[in-house]
C-alpha cells in the first residue's frame, strides 16, 4: 500500500458527530461516509447515558432519560468503530471534540491502515480530518466557521435538507442532532474539496491542513454554536 497515492475521494472518509459529554459519554452518534465525492451511506443510533443527562445538555441536543431509556451503552459499538477506522479516515467539525469522546471510550483501536504518512499500519483513531480547520485554511474570507454558518455561506442548505429527509430519524433533522451535523460537515468537506485546484487533493493534504490550520477555541459539545 502506498499511502501518498490516495486522493481525498478515493478512500472512504467517515464524517462523524457525537452528542454527549465526557460525563454522560456518547448518547448519540451520526456517521456520513463520503466516497468519490458523494455521501454513500449514513447511520445513527442513540445510547444510554453513563449518568443522568444534565438539563442544559438536553436543552442543547434534545435527548434525556425518556429518549435514552433502554438503549445500549455506546461501549457496545466497538466493532462498528474499529470497522469504520479500518476502512478509511475519520472526520468531524471541530474534531478535537469527537476525538476526545472516542478516546474516552476506547483509548485506541486495534491495528488499522494508516492511509497517510510513513506507517502502513497504526493503532490510532487518527489522523483526523477537521472541516472547521480546513475551512479556516482554505476559505479564510468566509470569516464565520461555525457549521451552520458554513452551510449557509456555501449554499448547502437545500441538499442538507434532502439528505436529512432521507437518512435522519423524524425529529432529529436539525443542528445538534448527530447525523444531521455529520451530514452537514460531510457537505462542507465536499464543497471545500470541490474548490478550484482541490478536486484531486491528496488525502495527506487534508490531514496536514487539518493539523496545521489555526484551531478554533476548545469548546464543549453544547457550546459550539452550530
Amino acid at each position: 500500500m502506498s499511502p501518498v497515492a490516495f486522493t481525498w475521494s478515493s478512500v472512504p472518509i467517515h464524517v462523524i458527530d457525537f452528542e454527549g459529554s465526557t460525563r454522560t459519554g456518547v448518547v448519540e452518534f451520526g456517521v456520513a461516509t463520503l466516497l468519490g465525492g458523494e455521501v454513500v451511506s449514513a447511520s445513527t443510533s442513540l445510547h444510554a447515558s453513563r449518568v443522568p443527562v444534565p438539563a442544559i445538555d438536553t436543552q442543547c441536543h434534545g435527548l434525556g432519560a425518556k429518549e435514552l431509556k433502554g438503549r445500549p451503552p455506546f461501549e457496545s459499538e466497538w466493532d462498528r468503530w474499529v470497522s469504520l477506522r479500518r476502512t478509511g479516515l475519520l472526520a468531524a467539525h471541530n474534531a478535537s471534540v469527537e476525538s476526545g469522546l472516542l478516546r474516552g471510550t476506547w483509548s485506541r483501536p486495534s491495528v488499522v491502515p494508516g492511509f497517510v504518512g510513513e506507517n502502513a499500519e497504526v493503532a490510532e483513531w487518527g489522523p483526523w480530518i477537521d472541516t472547521c480547520r480546513l475551512a479556516r485554511a482554505w476559505a479564510p474570507s468566509l470569516g464565520d466557521f461555525r457549521l451552520g454558518a458554513l452551510v449557509s455561506a456555501l449554499r448547502l442548505g437545500p441538499r442538507l435538507d434532502e439528505l436529512a429527509a432521507d437518512h435522519c430519524p423524524p425529529g432529529r433533522r436539525r443542528y445538534h442532532c448527530a447525523l444531521y451535523d455529520a451530514l452537514a460537515a460531510a457537505l462542507v468537506l465536499r464543497a471545500l474539496c470541490g474548490q478550484e485546484g482541490r478536486s484531486a487533493a491528496p488525502l495527506s493534504q487534508l490531514v496536514r491542513d487539518s493539523m496545521s490550520a489555526p484551531a478554533a477555541d476548545d469548546l464543549m459539545q453544547g457550546e459550539l454554536g452550530l
